[in-house]
Formats: structure tokens, sequence, C-alpha cells
């Protein structure tokens, strides 16, 4: 029932109300379940190196992660470019937009989480866990401009490139940017 509510937001959203291209975020606050976090965190990103339909976007966060036999602060980062997917479409008879739009990318790049795989002394662990778990990233974003803020969506797949049972293959997540 989800990915049908998905799949129409989605597909409805190239009809949606759409800037020129898009509006650019100076940075934005935000928390993730799951994705490159194993379970959650708290992250902070800022947008760079735009161009005429993409940007560039970097993301860091820090979270913990608790288990029958293993517990851990973790530390997330992420690189990806978002390539905006309803660019507004000039047409003489329809004017441009107001302030509040619906934005809709797709976003591909490279993520990863540390964890302090020694921080586990009451915890008796044979099966020490990975340090460092690099990620993909692959996904959409959402971002519904009002005239003072960006609320942001993000789902996304995180299939990760090395082994580890911590951690996660999709995950969700919402934030609040400013231009």
């Amino acid at each position: 029932m989800l990915s049908r509510y998905f799949l129409i937001l989605f597909f409805c959203s190239h009809y949606a109300t759409a800037q020129p291209y898009y509006t650019r975020m100076r940075g934005a606050f935000g928390a993730d379940a799951y994705g490159i976090a194993p379970r959650g965190a708290i992250t902070a990103e800022a947008a760079f190196g735009y161009l005429k339909k993409s940007f560039w976007n970097v993301q860091a966060g820090v979270g913990a992660i608790t288990s029958a036999h293993f517990r851990s602060p973790t530390i997330l980062g992420a690189l990806t470019h978002c390539f905006v997917l309803n660019p507004y479409k000039r047409r003489p008879c329809i004017p441009q937009p107001g302030s509040y739009v619906l934005e809709s990318y797709f976003e591909a790049g490279v993520g990863g989480f540390l964890i302090d795989r020694y921080d586990n002394g009451i915890y008796y662990n044979p099966n020490k866990q990975r340090l460092l778990t690099p990620s993909g990233v692959a996904g959409f974003r959402f971002h519904f401009v009002s005239r003072k803020w960006i609320y942001m969506l993000k789902l996304r797949y995180t299939p990760p490139l090395l082994h580890n049972s911590l951690a996660s293959h999709a995950g969700v997540g919402v934030g609040v940017g400013w231009r």
C-alpha cells in the first residue's frame, strides 16, 4: 500500500508546481532512520557545486547502535549528487509558480559509517565488528519549499559494499533546510 502512494507521489511530482530549475539550499539539519546509519542518526548537510539541473550534497551525522551483544556510537557520512526530476517547462501562457512548491530529485553517491568496535567492556562478543562500512546510496529526495524553509524527505536504498551484520539496506530521512 505504501508503494502505491510512493509511486503516485513520484509520478505526479512532475506535474506539480516547480521552480525553473530548483531552489538552492545552503544547509540543513535532520534525522535519518536506518539507511546509511545502522539504526538512526542526527545529521547535518550542506549543498555545493550547483549546476544547471543538479548539485552536490555532503552529509555527516552522529548516532548510536545497540543490540543484544554490541553497542557503540556511530559516525556517518555521505557524498551524493542530486539531479532535479521536475524542471519547470516555460510556456508563454503559464505563469511561473509562487512560493510553495514541490521539488523532486534523484540522488546517487557513496556513504558509510564508523563504529567503535572496542566499546564493549561489559559485553563479551567474540565476533568483532567492522570499523568502517562503506555503502552505495541511491534514492529520491523531495523538497517542500516554503517562503523561509525547505522541508526534506529522503527515501534511500543503501546497500553495504562490504558485509556487515549491522548495516541496513534502506532508510528514510527528514530534515529542515534554509536558503
